[in-house]
């Protein structure tokens, strides 16, 4: 079961996804590992559109790869920028865009591969920085996948309540900062599912969590720091 991923007590114990200094590109056969590399030397002598398919479909398979997919998607990006060039950007963007149209219906019928293309998303608005902003092309859709979360067929699992709480630890802030309508709305509909009766007692409390931690001003005082970090199971 996925467990959300906080710079608070709950990353603690919920466990870290510490950042890594290499890329693992162990997943692929040998012909695609040499593919990516070349992309990250040099995007010009590769089929980008190619790259970026093979790294969006391999993030939504492994949840290992998915937490080090942005940083492939960073390199290749920056490399690219050197030369004036947005090309794996716009193909990085369509293809996401692709998997968002279809998303209802992964979520129907693969619920590991809809929170990794919630995971995805979430990180590359967050890590994926173009100028001094982050991608607001995925400010929208990533909302609207949020919002899904707060569904009631939705926040009844732990699963996605672990996603989306961790996802506004990581990006709510960001988020609200580009649209605070939004982010209003969404946290008074999980005000009202804190109240559901079939949540779980972890949902319940990760959804207190949440609630505290942007009325905090996206940050914990201590003593909220301790009352979750004695709370949270091991």
């Amino acid at each position: 079961m996925l467990r959300p991923d906080f710079r608070n007590p709950v990353q603690e114990r919920l466990g870290a996804m510490q950042d890594k200094e290499d890329v693992h590109l162990q997943a692929f056969d040998k012909e695609t590992q040499n593919m990516l590399k070349d992309a990250l030397k040099d995007p010009d002598t590769v089929d980008l559109r190619k790259v970026a398919a093979v790294i969006i479909n391999q993030s939504l398979q492994d949840p290992v790869f998915c937490k080090e997919a942005w940083r492939v998607c960073r390199v290749i990006i920056q490399a690219e920028a050197k030369g004036d060039n947005n090309t794996f950007r716009g193909h990085l963007l369509n293809l996401l865009q692709e998997e968002y149209a279809k998303r209802e219906a992964t979520r129907e019928n693969d619920q590991s591969r809809w929170i990794g293309f919630v995971f995805l998303i979430c990180s590359i608005f967050h890590k994926i920085k173009v100028g001094n902003g982050p991608m607001v092309a995925l400010v929208e859709p990533i909302y609207e996948c949020l919002n899904r979360m707060t569904k009631s067929d939705a926040v009844t699992h732990e699963e996605e309540v672990c996603c989306l709480v961790e996802q506004l630890h990581h990006i709510g802030k960001q988020l609200e900062n580009r649209n605070e309508t939004r982010m209003a709305e969404l946290f008074c509909t999980l005000r009202d599912c804190f109240f559901l009766d079939r949540l779980t007692s972890l949902s319940r409390l990760l959804l207190l969590n949440i609630i505290e931690f942007r009325a905090g001003g996206w940050e914990f005082g201590e003593s909220a720091r301790k009352y979750y970090y004695s709370e949270l199971p091991n």
